[in-house]
């Protein structure tokens, strides 16, 4: 996952220079801040502003992902939420997360408007990047309206905003299954592969015999360091190949 894609809203808009204030919850006190104010904030600390809802026939599921990176778990309320938190643990530079981090109130010609971001993600190097997740599908013209507001407010704090708008169950199957080899053979050195792309039985057999190599493999394709295809299943055939040590942060 790219954290440098953000949402990009249109330049001409009275809405980017809306009066705008903050309302967070920090080790369980509610506090409000003006949005000029609210640089220096720990949002990665606070607490969830609001309660995921429930009702009877929810047709969305919420709960808790463990991220084993960050050695924490983090509230979800749908499963592509879940499915970026998964997308979000492997991603290199990392150090915090918070569900639910604040309201954004605006106050705009037309009225007065809330939101309340689903993520808050801070990065190695202090960048802060404000996170919403929406399946591309659901996202109509009021959904655009409101991360275009969400994306300049985020761009007057010098924050980066993308929109999680992914949907592939086998991706998501693809990792599910990755996860549980994240930590294998942690320090153990393993040879480069040959150069080009290879299928993935044949890069195992270099890592290892038998099971270890495949695990070595699929703890590698985890972390990114060995790269594929991951919207298409996996299996023994599955091209792998090295990935480069130039490539930016994704």
């Amino acid at each position: 996952m790219d954290l440098t894609q953000q949402w990009h809203a249109p330049a001409s808009s009275a809405a980017g220079a809306a009066r705008s204030r903050v309302e967070y919850r920090l080790a369980g006190v509610r506090l409000e801040a003006d949005a000029v104010d609210c640089g220096d904030i720990p949002f990665e600390q606070c607490d969830p502003v609001r309660t995921f809802p429930n009702w009877r026939l929810k047709r969305h599921y919420d709960g808790y992902h463990w991220m084993g990176a960050l050695g924490t778990t983090v509230g979800f309320e749908s499963l592509t939420e879940r499915a970026f938190l998964i997308e979000l643990d492997r991603t290199p530079g990392v150090v915090a997360v918070a569900s639910q981090p604040m309201w954004i109130r605006w106050v705009l010609p037309t009225g007065q408007r809330e939101h309340a971001p689903d993520y808050f993600v801070r990065l190695e190097g202090g960048q802060a990047v404000l996170i919403d997740v929406k399946p591309a599908a659901h996202i109509d013209d009021d959904v655009r309206e409101q991360f275009d507001t969400t994306a300049r407010f985020a761009a007057d704090r010098g924050w980066w905003y993308v929109v999680y708008d992914a949907e592939s169950q086998v991706r998501m199957a693809n990792l599910r299954f990755l996860a549980p080899f994240r930590n294998w053979g942690d320090g153990d050195e393993l040879p480069s592969l040959p150069a080009g792309r290879q299928a993935l039985a044949e890069a195992a057999a270099v890592y290892g015999v038998g099971a270890d190599g495949y695990a070595h493999c699929y703890a590698r394709l985890w972390s990114g360091s060995l790269e594929t295809d991951l919207d298409q299943p996996l299996g023994l055939s599955t091209l792998v190949w090295e990935r480069s040590a130039s490539c930016a942060l994704q």
